[in-house]
C-alpha cells in the first residue's frame, strides 16, 4: 500500500473562551479566515477544575453548528471535552452560545501545501 501524506502548515493558534457575559457567548455564523485559509481543527477543551469547583465552571449550550452551504439546513455537534472538528475552508459555521459556565477550545488555522 501506498501512503499518501499532505503537508499542512499552520498560520494561526490560539484559545477562545465563551462565557455568559453579553459578547462573551457565541461566535455566531462565520467563515475562517476570510479565504486566507484552507481550514481550521477545533479542539474542546477540558473544563477548568483546579480554580473552583466543576460544578462553577460546567458549561450549559455551546456546541458548533454547520451548514451545508446550498440551503439552509443546519448540522449541529455537540461537542464536548476531547472532541475534534476539521473545518474545511468556506464552510460556514458557529460556536453556540453557552447559557452558564465557561467553555474552552483551540483553534488553529492551517494551509495545505501539498
Amino acid at each position: 500500500t501506498t501512503e499518501e501524506r499532505t503537508e499542512v502548515k499552520r498560520l494561526m493558534t490560539f484559545i477562545t473562551r465563551y462565557t455568559p457575559a453579553p459578547g462573551e457567548q457565541a461566535l455566531l455564523k462565520h467563515v475562517d479566515g476570510a479565504g486566507k485559509v484552507d481550514g481550521s481543527l477545533v479542539l474542546a477543551l477540558p473544563v477548568d477544575r483546579w480554580s473552583g469547583p466543576e460544578s462553577e465552571h460546567a458549561f450549559q449550550g455551546g456546541g458548533l453548528t454547520f451548514w451545508d452551504g446550498v440551503g439552509p439546513q443546519e448540522f449541529p455537534y455537540d461537542t464536548r471535552s476531547g472532541d475534534v472538528a476539521f473545518i474545511d475552508r468556506a464552510v460556514w459555521h458557529q460556536a453556540n452560545p453557552i447559557t452558564q459556565g465557561t467553555r474552552w477550545a483551540l483553534v488553529i488555522f492551517y494551509k495545505v501545501l501539498s
